[in-house]
């Protein structure tokens, strides 16, 4: 039991009881009272460090927390302690003590100045600030002269240092005198049915929030904490039970919140005589309004049960406001009651989840806003408090790792926590978790990332390449879907290794279709009528002989020979091929007054060509019933290959953008789908990405691509874009199930890469 429990007649009790006790057993082994006088030097020392020193500076001087004051206070007591010595080479460890006691002395003075100076200096002053309260309480620096003088002049009376050094186990420990003080309180208490008044109920915020003030000059209450529970009285042994959330403290006065636990829709209230259940009582406050503390342990049978069963009760360490006004069904408003001191304050954050209770379910929230108010305490003293936005995400179906709708919204004033809940599943398939928490979100239908397009939006160095390198891999590990990426950047042909067979992919080089560079600059001529050679700048090139060597490579990778197969089936032995437009050398012809010229196609145009080869044969398959995931094609840096009509160079580029749009919009009946990669949503062809109906959206900030993606993310969501953290994306689509967006934390890379083996 801690000292800081007790009230500060339970304290001075203590003090005494350990004072006398002492002095009993000095006057025992030295026979008289002489060591009070100094005439008895080594019991003179042991009283003034143990009884005067450690008791009183425990418990009288700094109960609750010690200052870099005491820490002086502290240190200069044991220097001038250890000046009263007369020999110090027989006293064990005087010099490392001595010094060490300036040492704590001097750096609690430059604390003290540098807070006054150089307030910056805040992580410096915390770190120091952390190590002098520890090593500079009472409790410690003279239970170091205690000790010492007991080995200096006490070990050769083993009989005097057991109960000595007995004494000194049982103050540290603070068990038996405290246990006995406070049950003797406890029993009084009870016997006389007058239980300590805490301070007196002054406001009602709302019918189960109550302000209670502590008036330190006309109280003399305890410490009190918060998650500790408290009764308000109604009359006579009758209380209204609630859980102290909340502190706010101002010279002599302390106000405490309490929330009311609640039963019924209404406060939870017992009597306290009979620890009864009281039901239809209207009345909250007593004349006097008095606030009481509550022990769990003095309350028995249905009542104890009532308050262990509480919704409130089971999660007050999570707890973190209530449902305000202006709620409605897809989103509430909540008041947060946490403080900058809480440890869950950090938490109070865009993405972070809450729950609350909607017909006793636990329902989800996230966080996606918040604004400032405030309030006068005092006149000329202000509080100022906040309000949180959170949109509903549903129940958390643990056996299925997915959220389900929840309807209606919960009462106004129901309590609000942060979602703390261990979650065991842990699927393949989870792409993330919801911040914060181990609830896993699960792609429900790896074919759909394929059949209904994907796209995955963000700013540079966002971690898009490895998320799309993570949907590639549970592509592969889950559907027969071969995988066609188009890389401009290379890295793909890096990376992916990292995540997949080695074996199972294929690579273009520098030397890809080298036979196209004979005929870069072809000019093929046809005879006019009056059989003269003319150039035909739109056979000029070597274009067709491009789609024929891709065609003959792309059936290569599918079937594992140059032509399809009666029975139209894939060969599975590679499942990814990856394509550089860079290196493949394409010319095409154009007309130059009467001249014909070639030049070579753009990434954009090759990319058409890639796409509608794959297309070809996908159409020579036929449509099969199960409309199940074939090809993905893979867009990385989608912006330079299907770019925004108003962003290309040059109309060539806008027919192929057109192309492969038509591609992709006709390609879902034949199992092909694909999945757009992009920093620049602005500028990548919307007549693509407006078929993706999966999003992953990263950290952006162009206002384009945020009015974009409001359009699937809705306002409030798009609104979090720039603010989002590393790693964290806003999710939602066909493949996920979800109905309403998510913000997640996706998988870190280690977890998807394969296992590293050692050389």
């Amino acid at each position: 039991m801690k000292n800081n429990k007790l009230s500060i007649i339970q304290r001075i009790i203590a003090v005494i009881v350990y004072i006398v006790a002492f002095l009993i057993i000095c006057y025992y082994f030295s026979s008289d009272w002489g060591f009070l006088k100094g005439v008895n030097k080594e019991f003179n020392l042991l009283f003034v460090s143990g009884a005067l020193l450690l008791v009183f500076g425990t418990y009288v001087a700094e109960p609750y927390f010690t200052k870099p004051v005491d820490v002086i206070t502290n240190s200069i007591a044991v220097i001038l302690a250890l000046l009263s010595i007369g020999k110090p080479n027989d006293f064990v460890g005087y010099w490392y003590i001595f010094y060490s006691s300036i040492l704590l002395a001097l750096i609690s003075i430059i604390l003290i100045f540098l807070y006054q100076l150089f307030p910056k200096l805040e992580k410096v002053q915390k770190m120091f600030y952390a190590f002098i309260i520890k090593i500079g309480q009472s409790k410690v620096v003279f239970s170091v002269i205690y000790i010492a003088t007991l080995i200096s002049y006490f070990k050769d009376k083993p009989l005097a240092f057991a109960f000595l050094f007995t004494f000194w186990v049982i103050f540290i420990t603070n068990y038996v005198v405290e246990n006995i003080i406070i049950w003797f309180s406890n029993f009084f208490k009870n016997a006389n049915n007058n239980t300590e008044i805490l301070g007196e109920a002054i406001g009602c915020e709302n019918p189960f929030l109550y302000k209670i003030e502590i008036d330190f000059l006309k109280h003399r209450s305890r410490e009190t904490k918060k998650g500790e529970l408290v009764y308000l009285s109604l009359d006579n042994s009758k209380g209204a039970v609630g859980i102290i959330i909340n502190e706010k403290q101002l010279l002599n006065k302390k106000w405490i919140y309490v929330y009311l636990l609640e039963k019924d829709k209404a406060p939870l209230k017992i009597d306290l005589k009979s620890h009864e259940f009281i039901s239809g009582s209207k009345t909250i406050f007593s004349k006097d309004n008095a606030v009481y503390g509550l022990d769990l342990e003095t309350i028995t049978g249905e009542s104890k049960k009532l308050i262990e069963e509480n919704y409130l009760y089971k999660n007050r360490d999570n707890f973190v406001g209530y449902v305000a006004d202006g709620s409605d069904i897809s989103k509430i408003r909540f008041l947060s009651l946490l403080d900058t001191a809480s440890i869950n304050y950090k938490l109070l954050k865009e993405g972070s989840v809450i729950k609350t209770e909607i017909y006793n379910e636990d329902v989800l929230y996230q966080i996606i806003d918040g604004k400032t108010n405030e309030e006068e305490l005092e006149k000329h003293n202000i509080y100022g408090y906040l309000i949180g936005i959170a949109q509903k995400l549903g129940k958390y179906n643990e056996d299925k790792g997915e959220l389900e709708t929840v309807k209606w919204l919960p009462n106004i004033y129901s309590p609000v926590f942060f979602d703390k809940k261990e979650c065991i599943i842990s699927s393949p398939l989870a792409i993330g978790r919801l911040p914060e928490t181990s609830l896993e979100i699960i792609i429900k239908d790896p074919e759909a990332l394929v059949t209904h397009n994907t796209a995955i939006l963000g700013i540079l160095g966002i971690g898009k390449s490895c998320l799309t390198y993570e949907l590639i891999k549970k592509i592969v590990d889950n559907t027969s879907a071969k995988i066609i990426c188009i890389d401009i950047t290379n890295e793909y042909k890096k990376a992916l290794p990292d995540y997949l067979d080695g074996a199972a992919m294929e690579f273009d080089d520098e030397n890809i279709f080298n036979e196209l560079n004979a005929n870069f600059e072809n000019i093929h001529y046809d005879k006019n009528s009056k059989n003269e050679d003319v150039a035909n700048y739109e056979k000029s090139g070597s274009q067709s002989q491009y789609h024929k060597l891709l065609g003959k490579d792309l059936k290569n990778f599918f079937f594992k020979q140059d032509s399809i197969p009666a029975n139209k089936k894939f060969n599975n032995d590679l499942r990814v091929r990856i394509y550089n437009p860079d290196y493949h050398k394409v010319s095409k012809g154009e007309k130059v007054g009467f001249n014909a010229i070639t030049t070579e196609l753009t990434q954009a145009e090759k990319t058409r060509i890639i796409s509608e080869e794959i297309f070809k044969i996908l159409m020579a398959i036929g449509l099969e019933e199960d409309k199940k995931a074939k090809v993905l094609i893979v867009f990385e840096e989608a912006h330079s290959l299907v770019p925004e009509w108003n962003s290309t160079a040059n109309e060539g580029d806008k027919t192929a953008v057109n192309g492969t749009a038509k591609v992709i919009l006709q390609g879902r009946k034949y199992g092909l789908g694909s999945i757009v990669v992009t920093q620049r949503t602005a500028n990548i062809s919307k007549s693509i990405l407006n078929q993706c109906n999966t999003i992953f959206a990263l950290r952006v900030f162009d206002d384009t691509g945020k009015h974009f993606l409001e359009n699937y993310i809705g306002f409030d969501y798009s609104n979090t874009l720039p603010t989002l953290e590393e790693r964290h994306a806003i999710v939602v689509g066909k493949a996920l199930k979800l109905k309403q967006p998510v913000i997640i934390r996706l998988n870190d890379s280690d977890k998807i890469m394969k296992p590293k083996t050692s050389a």
